[in-house]
């Protein structure tokens, strides 16, 4: 019997996933275990394994660059990097260029190109004969990489996600002293994928629910979530991640909620700091924590903060009054009794996210195969 519910395949979806189900799988090039050991290992400034250049060179320029800037690394970006290089072996694109080494690779016509789909390149897979290139690339607006026929111009765009991930976590708008989220015009208009899940938390107070998230939304709004983050602004045709069996795995972008766990969350506190758009609530907070001002400065007890922690590092980075206001370590000074000591202004705050999450856990390259097999013959 016909499924009524069933969604066809686009053109593009058809012709890469024909080639990509055409061909033997292949295991991603580095397991789940081993980008963590890799990440672990970096982290704690341990010596990198030297055939990782061999293996993965995309991961291992990443570690360089993040080595000589002194920078954080995610543990998600050895997985881009992970399959964007399985992907390429799979395709037979067997030389790899850094872009930022090597701008000039890519011609001025790709350029103007990938431009156009808000791509910025990173690393470059391609043929001997550089007429096809799978380009992996950075920034927040576009998707992660692009396959591109040369000769034609013809692209297909890939987003690369682990077997659990986010499809995106915008900041949401600010609230006000009363702490409680509001839903603006503007926010509607950048993020409409995340408008209906908004809906249904109005009024959430981010004071009182502080140290905790917010993961009740129904599954419809979920679904829009993460259906339309690839059908709008930022669209991918299809998606990569890995089976449970860590075979790389190609999904239709727009048939993700076929094949994973849907998940909806409100954060809170946030990645992205700013300076403290509510100065009434961070005082009553620093009195409830048992902090005293005086002027311009904030004087407390460490032993009544929380220390923080940088993200993808280790140490400490600065303290916390409470999760949603923190002050850095290089603003706080030591008094004699033992109190630190750092100006009012200083202070950041968190702003909340919102983000639609899936979970691929219990996906099956042969079975996404089957189920697509009489599309991929048409």
């Amino acid at each position: 019997m016909k499924d009524k519910n069933r969604i066809p395949l686009t053109k593009k979806q058809k012709e890469v996933m024909g080639e990509f189900y055409n061909i033997s799988f292949k295991q991603v090039v580095l397991s789940k275990n081993e980008r963590m050991d890799i990440w672990k290992k970096f982290k704690n400034g341990e010596k990198i394994v030297s055939n990782l250049v061999k293996i993965c060179p995309a991961a291992f320029a990443e570690i360089q660059k993040a080595q000589t800037n002194d920078q954080n690394l995610q543990s998600a970006v050895f997985s881009e990097c992970a399959y964007a290089q399985t992907l390429a072996n799979i395709l037979n694109l067997c030389n790899f260029t850094d872009y930022t080494h090597n701008p000039s690779f890519v011609s001025d016509s790709i350029s103007s190109l990938l431009n156009s789909y808000n791509l910025v390149p990173r690393y470059i897979y391609s043929n001997n004969e550089k007429s096809r290139m799978l380009i992996q690339a950075g920034g927040c607006i576009g998707v992660d990489s692009a396959l591109i026929s040369v000769l034609d111009n013809d692209v297909y765009t890939i987003e690369f996600k682990e077997a659990g991930a986010k499809t995106s976590e915008p900041d949401l708008p600010k609230y006000g002293e009363d702490g409680k989220l509001i839903l603006t015009d503007d926010f509607k208009q950048r993020y409409p994928q995340f408008t209906e899940m908004m809906k249904q938390h109005i009024g959430f107070n981010v004071f009182e629910k502080r140290g905790h998230n917010e993961n009740n939304f129904s599954p419809e709004s979920i679904r829009i979530a993460v259906t339309e983050n690839y059908t709008s602004k930022k669209f991918a045709d299809v998606i990569c991640t890995e089976d449970k069996s860590n075979y790389l795995t190609m999904l239709p972008a727009n048939q993700v909620d076929r094949w994973a766990v849907l998940q909806g969350e409100i954060r809170t506190a946030g990645r992205n700091p700013y300076s403290v758009w509510t100065p009434k609530a961070l005082l009553r907070f620093i009195k409830q924590y048992g902090g005293n001002v005086s002027g311009e400065y904030v004087y407390f007890n460490p032993d009544k903060l929380e220390e923080r922690k940088p993200r993808g590092g280790s140490g400490s980075t600065g303290y916390k009054i409470t999760s949603l206001f923190f002050v850095r370590k290089q603003y706080c000074k030591k008094e004699p009794n033992g109190d630190i000591k750092f100006k009012l202004n200083n202070i950041e705050q968190l702003n909340p996210t919102i983000a639609a999450k899936m979970f691929f856990y219990n996906l099956n390259v042969s079975e996404v195969k089957e189920y697509y097999k009489s599309d991929l013959k048409n």
